[in-house]
Formats: C-alpha cells, sequence, structure tokens
C-alpha cells in the first residue's frame, strides 16, 4: 500500500475525532478556505493544516506523505538537542508515532505537533517591503537574520532546508523557522538527508549523497542574507528579478550559478551601490564554483557589531589560524566502539565478525569477498557491501540479483518494494544506513549487527563545520615554520580541505599550506596515529614529488605546509587544453610521474590517492614539471576515520582512479595500486575520458565486475605499442599488471622508441 496522499489526510481532518487519537486534537476546528476545504499548506514530504483546539490554541499539525524509516529517530535526537539547546527562532514540537488516520486505508501515520505561527513568509514580507521602497526595514531584517543564524551556530543546529517559506516573520518583526526534516543537530551528523533542500538555496553540490553537517546552512544563509542586503540598497531589484508569473523565490535562480557571465542577477549585484552587497555576492557566487564543504559560516564573513553586519574579511583570507572564535578544547580520547556482525543464520552460522575502526566489508559468492558464502546460490558473487565507521554502519546493494533485506525490507534485486529508486543506478546502488540490533538477510543467511563499547560523545559525530580561517593559535611546538608565514590567497579546495599560498617572513621563499578539518571528530590518539604516519612521508624528498616540510594540529584541524608550485595542478591543465593532452606535452608528465612514484615506493611508501589534482605542475625553465602531492594523506584520514563513509555514497570522482582491489580491501594499499591508478591518470590525459565505463551503472559495482575500455577506443590516435603499456598496466588482476613504476617507465620508452622508429 503507498503512503496516503495530501488528499487522503485533507478529507480525513475534516472529521476530527476520527482523524486523530489525540483527544485535543479531537477537540480541533481545522481551518478551512473559501471553498470550506481543509486550508492546507503543502511542501516535498508534508502537509500542514492548522487546528484550533477548544481553549483557543492553534496548533500546526504536519503530516507526511512519504515514508521514511529514520524520521522518527531524527525528531527524537532532534528533541532531545532542543531540550538544552533551543534558540529563540525555533518552535516546540513533538513527533507522534500512529497519530493521524488515512481516509484511503484507515491506518495510522505519524504526525508533528507545534505551536502556530503567527506570521508571514519572508517571501510575502520582502515583497510588501520592495513595494513600498522601505530599504531600511530590509536591511534589519538582515540583521536579523544574521543574529539568527548566528543563534543557530551557537546551538549546533542546521536547519538543512532554509528558504522563503521555511522563515516566517512575526507582526513583531522576529523571525521564526519551521520545517525541520532536513535538521541536523550533533547526533545526527554524519547520516543520509531526508531531504535536500529547495534547489534554488542550495549549493549546486548537494544532492542525496549529503551527509547531515553543521555546515549544511551555510551556502544557503549566505544566499539569504545577500538577497535581503541587495534588496535593501536597490529595492528596484524585486521588480527587475522577482516580480514574474510563477516565480516566489528571493533573487537567485538556480541557472545563475551554472554560468555567472551569463547571469543578469550577478551583474546587477556587482553594480550594487553598496560595497558590501558586492563583496558577498561575489564570495557567494565563488563558494558557488567550489566544493559544498568549503562555504565558511556567515558569521565568518560577516561579524554583527552593535546590531550591524560588516564584512568581516575581504575575498582573499587572513591568516588561517587567527579568529575571534574561543579557543575549543583539545580533543579528548574517542570511547571505543565496535561493529559486531554475528551469522545467526545460513551457512556461516555461528561466526562473528568484529570492526573496530573504519573498514569495509565484502560479502558474496565471490572467491575475494570477506564473507564469502559461496555455497548459497541465491547469493550474487558481490552481494553487498559493508562500510563501518564505529560506531556507524551503512549497508550498500551491489545490484545483486535477489537483493538484500534489511529488517524486512528488501533494497536491490530485480524486483524490489522500494520501487525504482531502490534498484541502482548510476549515482550509486540503494544503500541504508544500519544501527544497533538491525538484521540483515540475503540468500539463506541472517546477520545480525550489534554495536558494541560506549556510545560517542556528540563531537564524535561529523564535526562542527567551522571554516578552516578558524583555527587558534597552535601553541604545542616553538619556532614552528607555520608560525613565520604570512598568507595570501586561496589557490586551492578539494575534498580533503583548502590550500593557501604563503610566505615566509624569513627568508622569503612561498610555501602552501593546506588546513585539513576532519568530517568526523576523531579521539586524541587517532589523531596522534595520523600525525606519526605522516611524518614518514616528509622524510620523501625527489624532484617530483612535492617536499612536505611541516606538519601539525591547529585546534581541531590539521596542517601541512608544502613546497609551492606555481603551475597549479594537471586537471587545470588538462581543463585549459580540452580535456587531453597531446603526445608530446604528455610524454615528459608522464615519465616524471613514474621517476616520483618510483622514488617514493623504493622507500616503502605508497600514495593510495593518485589522480590528476594530486598532480601539481612547476614552471622550470619555460617548461612544466609534475610533482606529485598529498603523498598518503587521503589513506591515513581516511583509516583513521576522519573522512567519515567514503567506500559508500553517491559516485566519488576518485573511483575513477580507484583499482579493483582497492574496494575489495580497503586497508592494504601496496605500490601495485599506485600502478594502476597513475595508468588510469596517463589514459586520461591522452583520451579525455576515463578508463572504465560508468555510464547508467552504480559506480561501485563497476569497479567490481567491469574491465577497462582499451584506451585505443577511446582515442585511436593514441600510438598501438603506447596504449599497450598503459592498457596492460590497467589489468583488474594486480598480477597481470607490469610490477613496478620503474618498468612502466622501461616499456613506455621502449613504446616511444618503437613510435619514433628507432
Amino acid at each position: 500500500m503507498p503512503w496516503p496522499l495530501a488528499t487522503d489526510f485533507s478529507a480525513i481532518v475534516q472529521h476530527p475525532r476520527l482523524a486523530f487519537r489525540d483527544p485535543v486534537l479531537q477537540g480541533c476546528r481545522i481551518e478551512r478556505n473559501r471553498l470550506n476545504q481543509p486550508r492546507v499548506w503543502s511542501g516535498s514530504f508534508a502537509v500542514v493544516f492548522k487546528g484550533i483546539d477548544t481553549q483557543g490554541k492553534a496548533w500546526a499539525i504536519r503530516a507526511f506523505t512519504s515514508e521514511s524509516r529514520e524520521r522518527r529517530e531524527h525528531y527524537e535526537h532532534i528533541s532531545a538537542h532542543l531540550k538544552s539547546h533551543a534558540p529563540e527562532c525555533l518552535i516546540d514540537f513533538e513527533y507522534r508515532d500512529a497519530a493521524i488516520r488515512s481516509a484511503s486505508d484507515g491506518k495510522w501515520y505519524p504526525l508533528v505537533v507545534m505551536d502556530w505561527v503567527e506570521g508571514t513568509t519572508l517571501w510575502a514580507w520582502a515583497r510588501t517591503k520592495c513595494r513600498k521602497g522601505k530599504g531600511p526595514s530590509l536591511a534589519k531584517g538582515a540583521r536579523h537574520w544574521l543574529n539568527l543564524i548566528a543563534a543557530l551556530s551557537a546551538a549546533e543546529i542546521a536547519h538543512g532546508d532554509l528558504q522563503h517559506a521555511n522563515v516566517l516573520v512575526t507582526p513583531a518583526g522576529r523571525l521564526k523557522l519551521v520545517d525541520y526534516d532536513g535538521m541536523c543537530v550533533p547526533a545526527l551528523a554524519g547520516r543520509r538527508n531526508l531531504e535536500t533542500g529547495l534547489r534554488p538555496y542550495q549549493h549546486p553540490q548537494r544532492d542525496e549523497s549529503t551527509l547531515l553537517a553543521a555546515g549544511l546552512d551555510n551556502f544557503s544563509a549566505l544566499l539569504i542574507y545577500v538577497a535581503l542586503r541587495a534588496l535593501a540598497a536597490d529595492t528596484s531589484l524585486w521588480a527587475q528579478f522577482v516580480e514574474q508569473p510563477g516565480y516566489d523565490k528571493l533573487l537567485f535562480r538556480s541557472e545563475d550559478f551554472a554560468d555567472r557571465e551569463q547571469s543578469a542577477l550577478y551583474h546587477a549585484l556587482m553594480d550594487s551601490p553598496e560595497a558590501e552587497v558586492r563583496t558577498l555576492a561575489a564570495q557567494l557566487f565563488s563558494f558557488a564554483r567550489g566544493s559544498l564543504d568549503g562555504v565558511p559560516p556567515l558569521t565568518d564573513l560577516v561579524a554583527a557589531e552593535s546590531g550591524r553586519g560588516r564584512p568581516a574579511r575581504e575575498a582573499a583570507p587572513g591568516l588561517p589560524w587567527q579568529g575571534a572564535v574561543p579557543e575549543a578544547a583539545p580533543p579528548a580520547e574517542k570511547p571505543a566502539a565496535r561493529v559486531v556482525l554475528e551469522v545467526v543464520a545460513g551457512p556461516l552460522q555461528g561466526q562473528t565478525f568484529c570492526l573496530d575502526r573504519h573498514d569495509t566489508l565484502l560479502v558474496g559468492r565471490g572467491a575475494d569477498c570477506h564473507l564469502r558464502l559461496a555455497d548459497d546460490r541465491r547469493i550474487s558473487r558481490h552481494q553487498f557491501l559493508l562500510e563501518v565507521v564505529p560506531p556507524h554502519a551503512r549497508l550498500r546493494e551491489l545490484g545483486s540479483r535477489n537483493g538484500t533485506y534489511v529488517n524486512g525490507v528488501k533494497y536491490g534485486g530485480r524486483a524490489t518494494d522500494k520501487g525504482k529508486a531502490a534498484v541502482g543506478d548510476a549515482e550509486g546502488g540503494p544503500e541504508v544506513e544500519l544501527k544497533h540490533g538491525d538484521q540483515i538477510t540475503a540468500g539463506r543467511s541472517v546477520i545480525l549487527l550489534r554495536v558494541e563499547g560506549a556510545p560517542p560523545p556528540p563531537s564524535a559525530h561529523v564535526a562542527p563545520a567551522q571554516p578552516a580561517a578558524q583555527p587558534a593559535a597552535p601553541v604545542d611546538t616553538p619556532r614552528r615554520l607555520i608560525d613565520q608565514l604570512a598568507v595570501g590567497a586561496e589557490i586551492g579546495k578539494g575534498a580533503l580541505g583548502t590550500v593557501y599560498q604563503a610566505e615566509c617572513r624569513e627568508d622569503g621563499r612561498t610555501v602552501a599550506v593546506k588546513i585539513v578539518q576532519p568530517k568526523v571528530e576523531i579521539g586524541a590518539a587517532e589523531r596522534r596515529r595520523v600525525l606519526e604516519e605522516m611524518q614518514q612521508f616528509q622524510q620523501l624528498r625527489h624532484a617530483n614529488i612535492v617536499t612536505l616540510l611541516e606538519l601539525g594540529t591547529l585546534r581541531r584541524s590539521f596542517y601541512f605546509v608544502m613546497e609551492f608550485c606555481d603551475g597549479g595542478s594537471l586537471d587545470q591543465w588538462l581543463a585549459d587544453q580540452g580535456g587531453k593532452l597531446t603526445l608530446g606535452q604528455a610524454r615528459p608528465l608522464m615519465f616524471q610521474c613514474l621517476d616520483g612514484l618510483d622514488g617514493a615506493h623504493r622507500q616503502g611508501l605508497v600514495h593510495g590517492d593518485l589522480k590528476p589534482q594530486n598532480v601539481l605542475l612547476h614552471r622550470q625553465g619555460g617548461k612544466r614539471t609534475a610533482r606529485i602531492a598529498d603523498f598518503g594523506l587521503a589513506r591515513i584520514l581516511e583509516q583513521a576515520g576522519c573522512s567519515g563513509m567514503t567506500a559508500t555514497g553517491h559516485v566519488p570522482v576518485n573511483y575513477h582512479f580507484l583499482p579493483r582491489e582497492r574496494v575489495v580491501d580497503f586497508r592494504e594499499v601496496r605500490p601495485v595500486s599506485d600502478l594502476w591508478s597513475v595508468a588510469a591518470v596517463f589514459y586520461l590525459m591522452l583520451s579525455g575520458q576515463f578508463p572504465r565505463d560508468f555510464t547508467g551503472r552504480d559506480a561501485l559495482a563497476a569497479v567490481l565486475h567491469s574491465e577497462s575500455v582499451p584506451l585505443r577506443e577511446r582515442n585511436p590516435q593514441v600510438p598501438k605499442p603506447v596504449a599497450h603499456v598503459i592498457d596492460k598496466t590497467l589489468a583488474s588482476d594486480p598480477g597481470k599488471r607490469l610490477q613496478s613504476a620503474a618498468e612502466i617507465k622501461a616499456h613506455l620508452e621502449r613504446a616511444f622508441r618503437q613510435v619514433r622508429g628507432e
């Protein structure tokens, strides 16, 4: 039976005594429209009715029009957090199971009840002020908005769907937030979104794979602030960009961020009479082109002083470790936790698997599976992948024939009661967050999941999103290089962190500083382990490896001071060249990458995350020299649990450069895996395409089951001898590859000589 529709609830609430279990709601009068039908406020996942009880008190009654297994737990965590952290902008609520009946099937469904807020939506309020030319009122509204965001941040809350319809302006001018379906509190951080927010207000990268985090509101908070400040400076913008049939958003449209040069709004904001609007709008559009995690909090960009907002910093950031934020307590030892899998039925009944750190477990009939169910023909070769960052766990179905059941709900398979969305596609196979007591059934096997050990405090979930520009001054080591740096502009931002250009005050040399803030807070022991493991890479000295000059911690972040490369990264140069290079352009870079890898491998050091973004270019004598950066960094952070869930979730870019054995054996990284990755980089350089074809497929399943497309099928212009070397190194079986960087280089040198006819 499908979940009830809005019309089902509209029909039943006309008869409150039948509709509700709560005696108070049974006595309510439901507000009606001019057609004498219940007035309904509709959203993506719910409908809201206004009920007035016998005492005259008004209630907002929110009934859900879509199913979610996590909704109850979601609201319970929010309710618990609000008992000790209750900003004035939020409204008390109560989640109730089996509290409203559906007119279509007579069954009971959950609802949320909260106090009714008398007010108008932010959009309607802004329209009135703009039509009356009341710029000062809009400026005051922007200051109230800044204070609201500061209060949410102080309470460690992200709303998750900041937009005009979820912001109400009361008759007294106060701002209130409604609709908490997408809210994040510390206990929910790191979990999957229940919703993705209204698109024009969200960062272009936000989608269903985005995890809940404290920084989830950063982009939309800035967008709304910029809109209010821009309208305050020039109320005519409303008539120019908003007063159009069917459009009810605050200034911005999604297409504005697709190409800002084609956006009339962007150019209008750049011509704003107010400098703050020009500065913040430029930052907003710049952040839209970067990563979602790279957007700083609004309160970092705008400081509230005497109730007035002003720019706190220019587009070029100041010192990343300087900020007005109070010093945070150092990370404590993280309570031990482990995820235990007990096979309670099936061929492996009685066996137990314990995972006490970030790891993956591949389940299926295949010989490469960690939990192998070879004698069960209902199991596919690769049934599902389990990823664990204790105490959290996530299951990803890998396109099996018969599907996998979690607590009786089917995921994947040719026929599924979760519908088309559970079959899996290029965005990734169906996934489910697991918790203590969940039961996994595949074929004849039943696996019980337990979480043992002390539960982590809120800080052990995804860390509150503090921008790289806020770590406090380090105090653990005197006379460090990082304390001698004058930091300039941000020059890069990626999955691991933010990179700044800096100059040493003592000797004038230019360096790069990477600030990495863990996505998941880890304990003191794990932090020490990260630093100890990274110190071995500090000894690497090679002309084709970016030298790591210094590393350490800044509050809860890590920092890495490195050589500066003035030629950008390989992926940037590829983009400048139209996506691929000529053989003459690629040849020296290929040899230089192999020389760098060979030097590291001879010292027993493995990169683990080779991709074009990690190949930096340095100009020398008019030529570009390749230098490999971030040796070991991503792998060590992942294995420490800093990066959260990285094997599951929707397609990350590095899947294109990930050898098959890294999925099968997450924790073991060998030099031969680096060879596959560097060959994938060469493949991209020469063809402009990735080795594997992910089109219409789950990326994880493609990595596990498919072979690389022969290079000459992508680009027939690549000489056969050269293509043969790269194709051989891209073999899925590590034993069938060329076995060292030096061997690959020797084969390529021979291939190039054949091409030249030597």
